[in-house]
C-alpha cells in the first residue's frame, strides 16, 4: 500500500493518497485547497479513486472536497457531529456540500481487501476521526510530530484531545507510522518518547 502526499493552500495542509500497488484503488483524506491543481494532480496518477474520508470539517481540510467529488464522482464520508458544524457555519469549518455517509468508531469500512479502523478522537474538533489501516494511521489535527492539535475552536477541548491521544491512539502499535495533517510524519513510538504534551 503506498501513501501519497501532497501539501495544500495556505495553511499547508496535508492530503493523502492511499493506493493499493496491485489495483490502484485510492482513497482520498482530506482535501483541503486548490480543488482544479488537485484534480490534476490526482488524474496523473493513473488512480481508481473511490472516496473522500475526512478528519474532521475544518476549512483547511475540506476545502477541495467538492471539486475532488464533482471530477471522480466518488462518496464522500465524515462524523455526522462535524457535517452539523459545517451546516451551522460555525467558525474555522469549511464550506462543502453534504456529504454521503457518516462514519462513527466500530463501522465496518473495506478498502482494497483491508480493514480502515474508523477511531474517534474528539478534542480537536468534537467530531474528530483518525483513521488507522495496514500499519499507517490519519490522525488529522490531532497529534503532530512534537506536538497536538489546537484546542481554541468551536468543538474544541484539551482535557477531550489529550485521553483521544493517550487512551486510543497511543494503544496501538508502537511502529505505527503516523501522517498527520500538517508537518512532517511522524510514529507512536518517537511520540510516546519526545512528545511533552504526552507525559
Amino acid at each position: 500500500m503506498l501513501v501519497k502526499k501532497t501539501v495544500l493552500g495556505v495553511y499547508q495542509e496535508n492530503a493523502y493518497i492511499i493506493v493499493d500497488d496491485t489495483t490502484r484503488d485510492a482513497l482520498i483524506i482530506d482535501p483541503g485547497d486548490e480543488g482544479e491543481s488537485l484534480v490534476r494532480y490526482l488524474e496523473s496518477l493513473k488512480i481508481n479513486l473511490k472516496a473522500i474520508l475526512l478528519t474532521h470539517g475544518h476549512v483547511d481540510h475540506v476545502g477541495a472536497v467538492d471539486a475532488v467529488r464533482e471530477a471522480f464522482s466518488v462518496p464522500v464520508y465524515i462524523s455526522e457531529i462535524d457535517m452539523k458544524f459545517i451546516e451551522q457555519r460555525k467558525m474555522a469549518f469549511g464550506k462543502m456540500k453534504r456529504a454521503d455517509s457518516f462514519l462513527r468508531e466500530g463501522d465496518e469500512f473495506i478498502f482494497a481487501g483491508k480493514k480502515v479502523e474508523i477511531i474517534e478522537t474528539p478534542g480537536h474538533s468534537r467530531g474528530s476521526l483518525s483513521y488507522y489501516v495496514d500499519g499507517l494511521l490519519f490522525s488529522g489535527d490531532v497529534l503532530f510530530q512534537n506536538s497536538v492539535g489546537r484546542t481554541d475552536l468551536p468543538g474544541g477541548n484539551m482535557e477531550e484531545l489529550l485521553y483521544s491521544i493517550k487512551e486510543k491512539l497511543m494503544k496501538l502499535p508502537g511502529e505505527t507510522r503516523v501522517f498527520p495533517g500538517h508537518g512532517p510524519e511522524t510514529t507512536l513510538a518517537m511520540e510516546k518518547a519526545f512528545n511533552g504534551y504526552l507525559r
